[in-house]
Formats: structure tokens, C-alpha cells, sequence
């Protein structure tokens, strides 16, 4: 060993931090946020013929406010393997990490549904191990009386997802919190509408 291996080392380095998708999340082995938006800036153009899925694992946090935090990265793990098995068949398929519990999915617009729809099925089923046969039987983890008196049940974990298959009215820059957004709103609609 001296200084030739050691600027070998260096130089190999540097390759691998040119290329971000040589640095995979260390949780999920999944291409983390700065792969995440190289590859948004090749496909922004293409949208039309691709599409741009944000998904979350929803109603994970009452989960581990009951259960506590000893399968979290166990459930990170199985949405992050789940989204990219059930892809990696699609050529130009692409899924990363963006946050915690927060993924991005690219895929041809002609089959971005069927992934999602594969991933949610398999996902919601993985997540049905991790609870009580209690909490399965009866669909929500805890319930309670909101201000107006009304019951409110917070149900099971499962994939949400919200896509864009055409150019949006916001500028590539904002289209992960855009997205972020939106699937937020859509996760509590659907708490809403399942407490109806």
C-alpha cells in the first residue's frame, strides 16, 4: 500500500460520486435523492410517454406509535423491495428514495398503473403480518372521538400513491414537494372517507 493505491482509491472515488446512482440508500439499497432528481431531470421532457408516481407507505406512524419502532426499517425495507421487484421487468423503470417513508416511481404511462396496483396488493399484504389478529379483524389500529364527536378509526398501513402522466403546472424544481402535497392530501381524504 502507499500513495499510487491510495490516489487509485481517489479516483475511483470520484467516478462513483459522478454517477449518483452508484450511491444507493443505505436503508432501502434503493437510489437516494440525488439520483432521485438526476433522473427527473432526463425524464421531465419525456412525460407523456412516462409517468412520475410518488408513493408513501401511509398510516405507518400509528402503527408505530402502537406497535413501536422495531419493524420500522423491516417496513421500509418490504415497500422499497415491493416497488422495485414488481418494476424491474418494465424497461425504463426507475424507483428511489426521497424520503423516510416516501418513494418515487418512474415507468412507461402504459404501465405505471399496474405496477402501482401489484405493489399496493403486495405491500398491504406484507403489512396485514406485522399486526395483532385483533387490529387485522377489525381494519384500524386505534380509534377515537374527534372535537365534533364524531368516531374516527386510523386504519392499516398500505401504499398511497399519486401520478402524473402529463407535464403538471409547476416547474421541475417543485415537482417533489408538489407531489409530497398532494399525495399528503390524498392520505387524509382517504382517512376521511373511510371513517364515513
Amino acid at each position: 500500500m502507499g500513495l499510487r493505491e491510495a490516489k487509485r482509491y481517489i479516483d475511483q472515488l470520484h467516478r462513483k460520486q459522478g454517477n449518483p446512482f452508484l450511491w444507493p440508500d443505505y436503508l432501502t439499497g434503493l437510489p437516494d435523492r440525488q439520483a432521485v432528481l438526476k433522473k427527473l431531470d432526463d425524464l421531465y421532457p419525456k412525460l407523456g410517454r412516462h409517468a412520475i408516481a410518488f408513493v408513501r407507505i401511509a398510516n405507518i406512524h400509528p402503527y408505530l406509535l402502537k406497535y413501536g419502532y422495531e419493524n420500522h426499517s423491516e417496513l421500509i425495507q418490504w415497500a422499497a423491495a415491493i416497488l422495485k421487484t414488481t418494476s424491474k421487468d418494465v424497461k425504463g423503470s426507475f424507483v428511489g428514495i426521497v424520503g423516510t417513508h416516501d418513494f418515487l416511481l418512474t415507468a412507461p404511462s402504459k404501465s405505471i398503473d399496474r405496477i402501482i396496483n401489484t405493489a399496493k396488493t403486495l405491500f398491504r399484504k406484507k403489512a396485514l403480518s406485522f399486526y395483532n389478529e385483533t387490529d387485522r379483524k377489525r381494519g384500524y389500529v386505534f380509534s377515537f372521538k374527534d372535537d365534533s364527536g364524531n368516531s374516527v378509526k386510523v386504519g392499516l398501513m398500505k401504499l398511497i400513491s399519486y401520478v402524473i402522466k402529463e407535464p403538471p403546472e409547476v416547474e421541475r424544481v417543485n415537482l417533489i414537494p408538489y407531489m409530497e402535497k398532494l399525495c399528503r392530501q390524498l392520505e387524509i381524504s382517504e382517512q376521511k372517507d373511510s371513517n364515513q
